[in-house]
């Protein structure tokens, strides 16, 4: 059964050497909710979800999960609450896919508790759920970059827990599994209420998905909220750069971020070239 959790930041800074690239921000993810955080490379998305899992240490303020600030916990408390897919992580030389996914289950174990039916089974559907089962045998330095990603996020899985913060979990992944992963994702949020947390590059894909969107810009937020009430041309020009049009997804209704490049113009402008050649 999953429980929601509170997950907080508050005041928080973080970074690495003499840099701070979070600096005293304050976020509440919403539990039983999919948030996606979105900003330009270097921003600080992938700091605050190091931060968020307790993989880097805060220089100051804290990261408080129900209520406990996550510095005073052990390690195996957070990771029975807190599953992090990093955005770069690293295999075992030799490692198989079904010995890396098993891997998952570790904070599950303990002096009384040692590997059981229960764990093979919550292997089993997050191989399948990831459609990586036929690869079990296979070793990870074997596979695809794709391949090798859905393998990752089936560990992800495979640890079951009530909160999931995923960075980039898309990269290497052609458009077809991306979709698939992200509808992997909404599915175990709306049927078991996991509160999940996604880095994404793309604003579309993040639009669509997210309950919850967190725009970040140089290691603060700029906005947060629902997709339709905080995404917009001037939201993306702010934070991306981009001189874009914000329109209505065909699709879902959400809105769909449109660049402009130099040598293409805006829809809502007419080419005055293309109206004479067309008229």
């Amino acid at each position: 059964m999953t429980h929601e959790h509170d997950l907080r930041a508050q005041d928080l800074t973080l970074g690495y050497a003499e840099t701070d690239i979070v600096s005293h921000l304050d976020v509440q993810l919403p539990p039983g909710r999919i948030t996606v955080i979105v900003g330009a490379n270097a921003c600080g998305k992938s700091t605050l979800l190091r931060g968020l899992a307790r993989l880097l240490k805060a220089r100051s303020g804290s990261v408080q999960l129900d209520g406990s600030d996550v510095s005073g916990m052990r390690s195996i408390d957070v990771a029975k609450v807190i599953g992090l897919l990093p955005q770069t992580p690293l295999a075992p030389d030799g490692i198989t896919v079904a010995d890396l996914v098993g891997r998952g289950r570790y904070p599950h174990q303990g002096w009384f508790r040692q590997w059981s039916p229960e764990d093979d089974d919550a292997v089993q559907a997050a191989l399948e759920a990831t459609g990586t089962a036929e690869l079990a045998e296979r070793r990870i330095a074997e596979l695809s970059g794709g391949q090798r990603q859905r393998v990752w996020v089936a560990m992800a899985l495979a640890q079951d827990t009530d909160v999931l913060l995923l960075d980039e979990p898309t990269t290497y992944l052609d458009i077809n599994h991306q979709v698939e992963l992200l509808d992997l994702l909404t599915d175990l949020n709306r049927s078991h209420g996991k509160t999940i947390v996604i880095v994404l590059h793309d604003l579309n894909l993040a639009c669509r998905y997210a309950d919850h969107i967190i725009a970040m810009k140089q290691g603060e937020i700029v906005c947060e909220g629902s997709p339709k009430d905080v995404i917009d041309a001037e939201v993306v020009t702010d934070v991306f750069g981009l001189t874009c049009d914000v329109v209505p997804d065909p699709v879902s209704g959400t809105p769909m971020v449109v660049p402009r490049g130099r040598h293409h113009v805006s829809a809502l402008t007419p080419d005055p070239d293309f109206v004479a050649a067309t008229s």
